[in-house]
């Protein structure tokens, strides 16, 4: 309709084609290409992460953050765990010690063998705790060690400190010791054994012989004569043949003063790992020297662990520490692999003979202020046989005599100590001569080595610390780690593989 206004055009519909015809090009459209979800995209890069972050682990950054932090906290500095176990030391401690009853004292005396009895256990919970603590630029750090000990009636069962039992007297046979190449001076003891009453058998309790320590003619008159109130020795001290020991002393106990005392150990300056672990907890000084006066060399150097943590990593041979009561590093070889009774496998290192090589037992005369005392194993275990045919009694047995120490190689840690130790005295005869030097309670008996105590100090790791070392030491050598970063590698990269392969079949 013309003149209308209106263009047909705009109203011309392009009517469908039949089936089977193509559309016109001019009227094809061009589909729109699929981008990814935004949650196709976090995954991607959550698994790029997870696959990344596997493959840096496995190459080496799993190792350096594990050990970094194994250091962090195996060193002895403030704040790591190994400080506050070796600080105060959170592990069960017992003490139990066993004497030998002499049971033919007059015998003995006109110089029949010796016939002992064990008698005990008397036992005592132990602590630990370290004082003055001093840390050093030089990565050490200085310290007491503080003991302490608390009688346990139920461990002992029907012992109790009340027993009475039947010893020799350490007192004039250490005193006749420490002058015996002085015949003058033997016969001036002599006459003040007499004067005094002293006796060479003496019946007392068993807590007077460990800590409570008992009174002694001869310890009586020297502290009345020769120690001033405020501890200073008389001036005679200088001029007499006075053995060491004796003006130190008001009673005598083998233990005696050492309950809660803060220097009888000595000072240790020990190193902390801070810088290296395999530094960890060796002893770099006692009493602030390398070298004592007790032995000649190499016995007389101060080397080894403090006794209660090693170097991690250590070898099947041997582990040894410093004694400050035996004034000596001890060493212990390797027996065998063990096993605890809460599944943590370690080396088991143990004492052998040649721990005391002189006759297998150790002089500790110059450790112990002149004193006879010689240290072997219990019931002379690992001994030369010639020590227990001079005395009755004693029944050697390697599975309650040993000396043992269970040790975690792969961190240095002992899960298990049995350290076990014999007190004996050696008795010799005074006869006398021409130029005296008789002891009248000493002329008849026999030349022995007489065992008066043994002791055993247990240490054994509570389960719940267990649990914790067989938690790490199940990381360290198994391949656990290694397989959970190899699955992150794995996944990851199937998951980025995954996502591409249906993104590119989408676009198509």
């Amino acid at each position: 309709m013309g003149g209308s206004g209106y263009d047909n055009t705009a109203f011309t519909v392009q009517e469908s084609s039949p089936p089977g015809e193509s559309t016109p090009q001019s009227f094809k459209s061009t589909p729109k290409r699929k981008k990814m979800s935004v949650c196709h995209i976090v995954l991607l890069v959550l698994s790029l992460l997870a696959a990344g972050t596997g493959f840096a682990m496995l190459v080496g950054a799993y190792d350096a953050i594990f050990d970094s932090v194994l250091q962090s906290q195996m060193q002895v500095t403030e704040g790591s765990r190994a400080y506050e176990i070796w600080r105060l030391t959170p592990v069960p401690l017992f003490l139990r010690l066993y004497f030998f009853n002499l049971t033919n004292p007059d015998e003995f005396e006109k110089g029949a063998k010796p016939i002992v009895q064990q008698v005990g256990p008397y036992c005592y919970r132990e602590y630990h705790e370290k004082q003055n603590l001093t840390f050093h630029r030089n990565h050490t750090v200085t310290f007491f060690q503080q003991r302490w000990w608390h009688w346990d009636q139920e461990m002992s069962g029907n012992n109790t400190r009340d027993d009475v039992i039947t010893i020799v007297n350490a007192v004039p046979i250490s005193a006749a010791w420490s002058v015996r190449s002085l015949k003058p001076a033997l016969s001036s003891l002599n006459a003040m054994f007499n004067l005094l009453g002293e006796q060479l058998i003496v019946r007392a309790t068993a807590g007077e012989i460990i800590f409570d320590g008992f009174q002694d003619p001869l310890l009586d008159w020297m502290q009345e004569n020769m120690v001033a109130e405020n501890g200073s020795l008389h001036n005679m001290t200088d001029l007499l043949p006075i053995p060491p020991g004796l003006t130190d002393y008001d009673r005598f106990g083998w233990f005696y003063g050492r309950n809660l005392s803060l220097n009888y150990d000595g000072e240790f300056n020990m190193k902390t790992g801070e810088d290296n672990l395999d530094e960890l907890g060796k002893i770099d000084l006692w009493n602030r020297r390398r070298e004592t006066d007790f032995f000649d060399a190499p016995c007389n150097r101060v080397s080894g662990s403090a006794g209660e943590m090693w170097p991690p990593n250590l070898k099947p041979d041997f582990v040894d520490f410093y004694s400050p009561d035996l004034c000596m590093t001890m060493k212990l070889f390797y027996k065998e692999d063990a096993r605890d009774p809460n599944g943590l496998p370690g080396y088991r290192f143990w004492g052998k003979n040649l721990n005391f090589p002189n006759d297998c037992l150790l002089n500790a005369e110059s450790c112990r202020m002149g004193s006879p005392a010689f240290i072997s194993f219990p019931h002379f275990l690992h001994a030369d046989p010639f020590l227990l045919a001079q005395v009755e009694g004693l029944a050697p047995d390697e599975g309650r005599h040993a000396f043992l120490m269970d040790v975690i190689p792969e961190l240095g840690t002992p899960m298990y100590v049995a350290a076990r130790m014999q007190i004996n005295m050696r008795v010799i005869p005074y006869k006398g001569g021409i130029l005296g030097g008789k002891i009248d309670i000493l002329s008849e008996v026999p030349d022995v080595y007489l065992p008066m105590l043994w002791f055993e100090e247990i240490a054994e790791m509570p389960k719940d610390m267990a649990g914790e070392l067989k938690a790490l030491l199940f990381i360290m050598n198994t391949p656990t780690m290694d397989i959970i970063f190899s699955t992150m590698v794995l996944v990851g990269a199937f998951t980025v593989g995954l996502l591409v392969g249906l993104n590119f079949c989408r676009r198509k």
